[in-house]
């Protein structure tokens, strides 16, 4: 009786979470439970093939499960925000990303709900180079907020951590990045603005690579605490890194 109190505590708080973040009304609502087996119950927009969660239209999903080797996948064909509230999720992928998400407009956001732990993670075999994608344990094509009180553990065996190939905002969580590559990319840039973030990557461990837009390729911490052991730089960009208001340790062994 406890575990289904806590459980349906947890699926409370979550959804109120959605609501007030993205001020959707209840019915915009949907609670995706999940496990290698496939869904709980049949959700439009949701689909289970594969071992592979889809999402496929616009809206707000917490989500709750576990999948041994098994991916979380969104690619919507209309534009309109997604938000994947995390809220005890346990997801490695032995093939690539735990989380892929491709066309999204005009953002992807990851919600951390409050007191909920959520562990992704790769292959240790996989082979990648700097010119291979997708190429992160959680990898955007779009733009990608992450935000919330929960916690992020994030380990990658061959890929590098977090990757927008857009912009990528972090705005709060106990996010703990632990790479065999780099630890967190935004090709745009990297804007992080409160949490707590530990990295350790055996390359860089926080980058921006946008080369081609003079007004992009940046870094901006501007508040939170962040933690860096890595093998290569500690901060990487192209056009600049900004640091005010925040903690920044990092230690290099190179």
């Amino acid at each position: 009786m406890k575990s289904v109190i806590k459980t349906i505590l947890t699926l409370t708080f979550a959804i109120t979470l959605v609501c007030a973040c993205c001020m959707a009304a209840a019915d915009e609502v949907s609670t995706v439970i999940f496990s290698d087996n496939g869904l709980d119950t049949p959700i439009d927009g949701v689909a289970f093939e594969g071992n592979v969660l889809k999402i496929s239209q616009p809206g707000a999903y917490v989500l709750m499960g576990e999948l041994t080797d098994g991916q979380i996948a969104v690619d919507c064909a209309v534009d309109g925000k997604v938000m994947l509230v995390l809220s005890g999720v346990r997801v490695h992928n032995e093939h690539g990303p735990a989380i892929l998400i491709g066309h999204c407009a005009p953002r992807a956001e990851i919600s951390l709900a409050k007191q909920t732990e959520n562990v992704l993670s790769d292959g240790k075999n996989l082979v990648y180079t700097d010119g291979d994608e997708p190429n992160g344990v959680i990898f955007s094509s779009s733009d990608l907020t992450i935000s919330g009180s929960g916690s992020l553990s994030v380990t990658s065996g061959a890929m590098d951590g977090i990757v927008s190939k857009d912009d990528l905002k972090i705005e709060d969580g106990e996010i703990t990045v632990t790479s065999a590559r780099h630890g967190i990319r935004g090709k745009d840039f990297v804007m992080i603005s409160g949490g707590t973030i530990r990295i350790t990557a055996a390359g860089d461990g926080i980058k921006s690579t946008n080369k081609s837009d003079p007004d992009r390729g940046w870094v901006e911490i501007s508040g939170g605490y962040i933690s860096i052991q890595c093998g290569d730089e500690a901060i990487q960009t192209v056009t600049g890194c900004s640091i005010q208001e925040a903690v920044v340790e990092f230690l290099v062994k190179k």
